[in-house]
């Protein structure tokens, strides 16, 4: 491996990482205090406020992995080689990219349908409220099972890459 190879490779490792880290850490570090000690509306627009300015370093995250990844499969495919690329190469390497380009949909719905929606639902409730009213509860629902399907796509693709690295 050249040094140009291992630098895109790194850079690639570094934005799944942030990526990745800086959902599970929302998940399982911000929204569970937040839910223990911020009543649902101010929780939701405190998320909501998070989730805004997490926005572009995703999107950002988004568009290094696409264009490291490429490089990455050219410099794991020795196309001079006489030799097949392997079978459970290709299908790991098919089943990663298709997790990617679900873990962008779901990404698209969760901030470009589903917190707009729920944003506007909630604009001009009381932030002391205890409870959503129930025209709001389904929103926040479905943003909550976006979000859980998001990170467990997020811990399959991982897999997957890790799956590449070791050969399986």
């Amino acid at each position: 491996m050249d040094i140009f190879s291992l630098f895109v490779l790194w850079i690639h490792v570094i934005a799944a990482v942030v990526w990745v880290g800086g959902n599970l850490i929302l998940a399982m570090v911000i929204v569970p205090h937040f839910r223990q000690s911020l009543p649902p509306v101010q929780r939701i627009k405190l998320l909501m406020q998070i989730g805004k300015r997490f926005e572009p370093v995703v999107w950002g995250c988004i568009g290094v992995l696409f264009f490291t990844g490429i490089v990455n499969i050219f410099f794991s495919v020795d196309i001079t080689s006489a030799s097949p690329i392997s079978d459970a190469f290709m299908r790991t390497l098919l089943i990663k990219i298709g997790l990617f380009f679900v873990l962008i949909i779901l990404t698209v719905l969760h901030s470009m349908i589903f917190a707009p929606r729920l944003a506007v639902a909630i604009e001009d409730l009381d932030p002391t409220l205890e409870e959503l009213p129930p025209e709001v509860k389904p929103l926040r629902s479905q943003m909550s099972i976006v979000s859980s399907l998001m990170g467990v796509v997020s811990l399959l693709i991982l897999l997957a890459a890790v799956a590449l690295r070791m050969g399986i």
